[in-house]
């Protein structure tokens, strides 16, 4: 097995896919924590109460959302990424057995996926820094930590797709599409069909809720209460985040995580029997 790790590590790296697209993600946790910084600076709650909040912790929360599509996209070549080069046979081969080389694959990328996590949380700290907006450092960890596992479960989310689909171009842009543009038009026409208790536990908006409201949460447990008492748009937020008939930020979580599994599992399954000839 370490052997299969070491191989997955060098096709990870042998390539610039890795790196060219952990700079948009790092990229897009710095612009949108240091944008929410700066909202906050310019007085968002503070022209009513002379008080100021953390609105970098929702904005970091919506920037790594974002910026974890690259991710899903990296896992999304994991196994497809061979079958286009067609390495895979070799690959197959040079293991003990197939399901030797997809857990090497899923422990390799669940590593890389980590390591986005932990490089867009260092870009939305400097965000914050840039904005002099930073959050307590409990709240921060706790939110950053949440944000680096959703980047896991992404990563290795794309990695079962594609393992599933086995065409790149078909895993990379089915993901896409189902997350940018499926999802939200299930999502609109469950809301305006009188089912807005079912949006929350579609895939990609577990997915999201799992770090959105955990930062919610502590945005308003920050949010001086007069501000909080002052304006009445606070349940009109939680509506349009999808939170109000959404479980808590880890039961979000919990529901992700389980989407995340019985793919994997059906991309294993799936893998392991595919003709590669």
């Amino acid at each position: 097995m370490k052997q299969l790790i070491t191989a997955e590590y060098r096709k990870i790296f042998s390539v610039q896919l890795w790196w060219a697209l952990l700079i948009p993600a790092a990229a897009i946790s710095l612009l949108f924590t240091w944008g929410g910084a700066l909202l906050d600076n310019i007085g968002l709650f503070g022209r009513a109460t002379g008080e100021n909040s953390l609105f970098a912790l929702p904005a970091f929360a919506q920037g790594i959302n974002l910026a974890s599509v690259f991710g899903l996209i990296l896992g999304a070549t994991a196994v497809t990424g061979e079958m286009r080069h067609k390495t895979i046979t070799t690959s197959y081969l040079t293991g003990p057995t197939r399901g030797a080389v997809l857990a090497a694959k899923l422990f390799t990328y669940s590593t890389i996926g980590a390591v986005y996590g932990v490089v867009c949380m260092l870009a939305a700290t400097l965000g914050a820094l840039l904005g002099d907006n930073f959050p307590d450092g409990a709240g921060w960890f706790t939110l950053a930590s949440a944000g680096v596992v959703a980047m896991i479960m992404w990563t290795l989310l794309g990695v079962g797709v594609g393992a599933l689909i086995g065409n790149q171009v078909g895993a990379v842009v089915g993901v896409l599409v189902y997350v940018l543009v499926v999802e939200p038009i299930i999502g609109v026409v469950l809301r305006t069909n009188d089912a807005p208790e079912i949006p929350p536990y579609l895939l990609n908006t577990a997915g999201s809720n799992m770090t959105l409201h955990l930062a919610f949460e502590l945005f308003l447990a920050d949010v001086p209460a007069r501000a909080r008492r002052f304006d009445p748009n606070l349940d009109e937020v939680r509506s349009i985040l999808g939170m109000t008939y959404a479980p808590p930020w880890w039961g979000s979580g919990l529901i992700f995580v389980v989407y995340a599994l019985a793919l994997g599992m059906a991309g294993w399954l799936v893998a392991r029997r595919r003709d590669i000839t």
